[in-house]
């Protein structure tokens, strides 16, 4: 049987026989690994914040020697395309909005 489709009671003995036939060495991997998951559980956005910063700073580094009146240029078209998928979906806000 699956351990999917194992009811939650067997899945727990089940994983409970498996990490206790482990070696001592992978028995602090599946440690750590629980400890991870417990942190994921308490905080479950805190990793996808870190990489989005660290990505918004990768590409801001990127676009570092791109003229000023370019990135306002291309904001502004990111942003009508983004209005104009909400149109589209009938997810708009009322206002308009002013580009250049």
């Amino acid at each position: 049987m699956p351990a999917t489709t194992l009811p939650s009671r067997d899945l727990a003995r089940r994983a409970v026989i498996e990490v206790a036939q482990l070696p001592e060495n992978e028995l602090l991997v599946v440690i750590e690994v629980v400890n991870d998951l417990k942190k994921r559980r308490e905080r479950p956005h805190r990793e996808s914040a870190k990489q989005l910063v660290a990505l918004a700073k990768q590409r801001a580094a990127e676009m570092g020697n791109v003229p000023r009146a370019e990135l306002a240029k291309r904001l502004v078209k990111v942003i009508d395309e983004i209005r104009a998928e909400a149109i589209a979906k009938g997810t708009d806000i009322e206002g308009e909005w002013e580009s250049n």
